[in-house]
């Protein structure tokens, strides 16, 4: 079983929105997961869950992996707990509800290669990026941008680009959608927060109205600043949520199992 430190204790002790930092190693995902647990076992609703998203695929299958091997874990406990990306959470929304911002009731992904490829006419317009003036590239983004749109409310085709920024502006317009969503997730785990984007962290800023949040990052790393991700973020969340802060940095390399 894992030996919890003081400060991953406090963690599980700790009610209300949560920001836990600490680099790897410091045992964020597992104090997380035991805290859900908790969650899970004290104040669930019957067909309530607690959802836990990431960015990736490969992350959510290694949190799966823990929860499973998690002996304290109870199985009906585990059954409760959601384990997702936020694409794919997004996407989900948005094939419920996207008709409500203009989408068609029946909605596919544009991958980015079917994307590239439905860029291209716009694209061949403009000289390499590098060519452009800032001018130029302003004007090449928006008319991709009025691209993407048209896509999506037109044909159906919806890139990823634009989940985030839909569900965001789904869930500030519809207290309706945002209540059901919360009702469904009273509290949502956020693994890697430091690495959202602008348009994921206004569609979080909707979700912690009603749910309770756990954000989880380390401040040391931003993968994915290529889509936005703003070293502001946790400062961000703290105005936002006056959460309890929990720094576990000092507890790298101190988990052990006996």
């Amino acid at each position: 079983m894992v030996e919890l430190t003081e400060a991953q204790k406090k963690v599980i002790r700790t009610v209300g929105h949560h920001l836990v930092t600490g680099g790897p190693g410091s045992g964020k995902t597992t104090v997380s997961i035991l805290k859900a647990a908790k969650i899970a076992c004290e104040a669930l609703k019957p067909g309530q869950r607690i959802l836990f998203l990431s960015f990736a695929r490969a992350t959510v299958s290694r949190v799966l992996e823990a929860i499973d091997e998690e002996a304290a874990i109870a199985r009906e406990e585990r059954r409760r707990i959601e384990v997702d990306t936020y694409h794919s959470f997004f996407w989900r929304i948005l094939k419920a509800h996207g008709y409500l911002i203009g989408f068609p009731r029946r909605i596919t992904i544009l991958t980015p290669s079917n994307e590239a490829i439905a860029l291209s006419a716009v694209r061949s317009g403009y000289k390499a990026a590098s060519k452009l003036s800032n001018e130029e590239k302003a004007q090449k983004r928006a008319r991709e941008d009025a691209e993407r749109a048209r896509l999506a409310t037109e044909e159906g085709k919806v890139c990823f680009e634009l989940f985030a920024d839909r569900v965001a502006i789904l869930l500030h317009g519809s207290n309706k959608i945002r209540s059901l969503i919360s009702t469904m997730y009273p509290y949502i785990i956020l693994d890697e927060f430091q690495d959202t984007s602008a348009d994921q962290w206004r569609a979080v800023q909707a979700l912690g109205v009603s749910s309770t949040l756990i954000a989880l990052a380390d401040p040391e790393q931003r993968i994915f600043d290529f889509i936005g991700a703003d070293p502001e973020r946790l400062n961000h969340f703290t105005a936002a949520f006056a959460p309890s802060v929990h720094d576990l940095a000092a507890d790298n390399h101190r988990k052990q199992r006996h």
